[in-house]
């Protein structure tokens, strides 16, 4: 769902390792401009079985390209769900590959800790962002601001058996100060507080063969 409004928004790219249906890596071929030339480019395909599964030996997944979360002016904040449909016959494993901050924005991720020891003086441009899953039954959460020191299997945020759905949930909170670097104050709002603020990350997954399949 894309947001209207600039105000504390983020979207999220989800690149997920596999391979991508579509064109491959280019092949040059030349010569003299009067030669007649060939060359061979191969079709692959697949057919779903009546459920809608991929055949024996594939991995076919299906997930939105986004995410949002937005904060309110009293520092509220509102998450969003990101569902993982698993169109294989095999399970999957889905990992958090990598996150990290585009350049031109002036929201800052931190720490869930650190957000919570200075909630109450950090301005409502300062968030944690945290995504929430199930693995093997049991509830997994993982801080984006820590997944660049954390081992991949610590990393594994959700799996997903043979044609049947996950579900990821972005959460998190953010500061609820003025913006002391403007001189805010509540009758006269400066820097934050008067424009909002808005900021752009990527987050990419990584999808595997459930490896107790």
């Amino acid at each position: 769902m894309a947001m209207k409004k600039k105000f504390l928004g983020l979207a999220l790219a989800a690149a997920v390792a596999l391979p991508a249906t579509g064109v491959y890596a280019d092949t040059t071929i030349g010569g003299n401009q009067n030669d007649t030339f060939t060359h061979n480019v191969t079709v692959s395909g697949t057919v779903a079985n009546k459920e809608g599964i991929a055949p024996e030996g594939k991995i076919e997944v299906e997930l939105p390209t986004s995410m949002t979360f937005r904060v309110d002016q009293d520092g509220t904040f509102q998450g969003s769900d990101f569902r993982v449909q698993n169109k294989s016959k095999v399970g999957i494993d889905v990992f958090v590959d990598e996150f990290r901050t585009n350049a031109g924005g002036n929201i800052t991720v931190k720490k869930k800790e650190e957000l919570e020891r200075g909630k109450t003086t950090l301005n409502r441009s300062n968030v944690y962002l945290e995504l929430t899953g199930n693995v093997g039954g049991e509830k997994q959460t993982i801080d984006l601001a820590k997944v660049s020191e954390t081992e991949e299997e610590n990393r594994k945020i959700l799996n997903v058996s043979g044609g049947n759905t996950g579900l990821i949930q972005l959460q998190g909170g953010a500061g609820t100060g003025l913006d002391t670097g403007a001189s805010s104050r509540k009758e006269d709002p400066q820097g934050i507080d008067k424009d909002g603020a808005s900021g752009d990350f990527t987050l990419i997954y990584k999808i595997k063969k459930d490896n107790k399949e």
